[in-house]
């Protein structure tokens, strides 16, 4: 009929099922990417013999990529999107997405798609603050929660709430947190890890921050004050912000802190101070 179909539409379509059988060998190829590999080593490294490996072959090249088959007969997988779409499906399948997303192959993925400029280009204080790097880093610790939908829910929710949410600056709030924060599992595995996550705290501290007293500077009972009223009740505010936004950090600190602890990973008294990683000097405004 001569219709375009984009990748997401032909995915749909393909017949899934017929993969379902290839789980293993393509979460194996996804941890190994992007170096090729032999059938021979695909073999070793799943326990099975070669003559196993010949009997899917037909089904399995078509998600690897064909170049890499012809000029040197080494598997890999294909990085187009209709591929993605279908080993994501597959895991999806199986309740187990993270698998994909957190692998190599998941990674490099997802960063292909840009996420951090598309992100930056519609939230300029976040690109104050966070590089590519932290992005990546950032979606890491989000995909390792894929489990802990309850806990994201529920946090989204008390953000939406106008009472929770001008709650944000009180201890009570605070405290009712932490067993949210609790409930989240963060990649830490060394100690280049722990400063990563620590470094994020930090950035996240100052972005909070920084677009709270943007929001204090444009209220309208400012513009009843004189300017030096003004800026006594800014300096006021900002000591305040300042104040409960550590106390609610701090909470998140004390579980890394413990996570710490529990994997051996050094954990220095410094690591305890919100913007040891990462300081933010405001530009010159009224808060100043």
């Amino acid at each position: 009929m001569g219709v375009n179909m984009t990748s997401l539409e032909k995915a749909e379509y393909d017949d899934i099922s017929q993969f379902e059988g290839l789980t293993n060998y393509v979460e194996v190829l996804m941890n190994e990417f992007p170096r090729p590999i032999a059938r021979k080593e695909l073999a070793q490294k799943m326990g099975i013999s070669q003559a196993a490996i010949t009997k899917v072959k037909d089904k399995l090249y078509k998600l690897c990529d064909h170049d890499r088959l012809v000029f040197n007969s080494r598997i890999i997988l294909k990085t187009d999107k209709t591929t993605f779409l279908r080993l994501f499906i597959l895991q999806f399948l199986r309740m187990e997405p993270a698998k994909i997303l957190l692998s190599k192959y998941g990674r490099e993925m997802i960063k292909r798609m840009d996420i951090h400029n598309k992100i930056s280009q519609q939230f300029k204080e976040y690109s104050v603050h966070f590089n590519e790097k932290d992005t990546e880093n950032v979606i890491k610790i989000a995909l390792y929660n894929l489990k802990n939908f309850q806990a994201i829910d529920e946090i989204r929710t008390r953000i939406k709430d106008p009472q929770q949410r001008a709650m944000l600056l009180s201890f009570k709030f605070a405290a009712s947190m932490e067993n949210i924060i609790k409930k989240f599992d963060l990649p830490m595995e060394n100690s280049d890890d722990l400063i990563g996550i620590l470094t994020l705290r930090d950035k996240l501290f100052y972005l909070i921050k920084q677009l709270i007293c943007q929001r204090v500077e444009k209220a309208s009972i400012l513009e009843e004050l004189s300017k030096t009223e003004k800026a006594l009740y800014l300096k006021v505010y900002s000591q305040t912000i300042d104040f409960y936004l550590k106390k609610l950090f701090e909470i998140g600190t004390d579980y890394v802190s413990q996570l710490a602890d529990r994997k051996n990973i050094d954990f220095e008294r410094n690591y305890e101070k919100i913007g040891y990683f990462y300081r933010y000097s405001q530009p010159e405004t009224a808060f100043s």
